[in-house]
């Protein structure tokens, strides 16, 4: 398992709210989380470190997942290990008793590339019942992708996302676009590379140092 951290420095004169959100660019629906968040003081440097470990889960909205709205589990976390041979790779989410339910937990399907999680649904709601209900996709146990989840189903998420740092007046877990965000900055890791370091400046930009 593979572990990263990002340094930031915040010499913009004030206390900087800083989160990391990432995207998947190969998948064409769905919405990112904020995923890692920090307050940073002026002057101080705080430090985000995360390993890449997978897991998907279904979740809630109070209203059908858009940018601004706030996402939260609902069932069990389902660990997943799409890049292992026979490791899990696909669960499902099914409705009874007029409540979601993971069904079945997480398993290898055979069917599912490697590198890839599926999560599939069945015909037990209606899509209006579904437009609270969302698919996401976690990495460090926390959710970072998010799916508006439908009946009938298939959804399916890679594991090759791009990461970015912003500063952002949204809390942990909400749904983030363009606006939801400032100063949005693109970061990679090279070969061998496991630690960046940014400075935040006095005009709120990620300065790589």
């Amino acid at each position: 398992m593979s572990s990263y951290s990002i340094s930031v420095l915040n010499a913009s004169g004030a206390p900087a709210n800083v989160a990391i959100y990432q995207t998947y660019p190969n998948l064409i629906s769905g919405l990112p989380l904020v995923w890692l968040l920090q307050t940073i003081n002026s002057g101080n440097t705080n430090t985000y470190n995360w390993s890449i470990d997978w897991a998907l889960n279904w979740g809630t909205t109070e209203q059908p997942l858009a940018p601004g709205v706030k996402w939260s589990s609902g069932g069990p976390l389902q660990s997943m290990n799409p890049t292992a041979s026979s490791g899990n790779n696909s669960m499902g989410v099914t409705y009874t008793n007029g409540q979601f339910q993971t069904k079945p937990l997480a398993y290898n399907n055979p069917e599912v590339a490697s590198g890839s999680m599926l999560v599939t649904t069945d015909s037990t709601f209606t899509v209006t019942q579904s437009q609270a209900m969302s698919l996401a996709v976690y990495m460090n146990s926390l959710p970072a992708f998010a799916m508006q989840g439908k009946p009938n189903g298939n959804f399916l998420f890679d594991t090759h996302p791009t990461y970015w740092i912003c500063t952002t007046d949204s809390k942990q877990g909400v749904a983030v676009s363009g606006t939801f965000v400032s100063s949005p900055t693109q970061f990679a890791f090279a070969d061998g590379i496991t630690s960046l370091n940014f400075k935040l400046n006095e005009t709120l930009q990620f300065v790589p140092i």
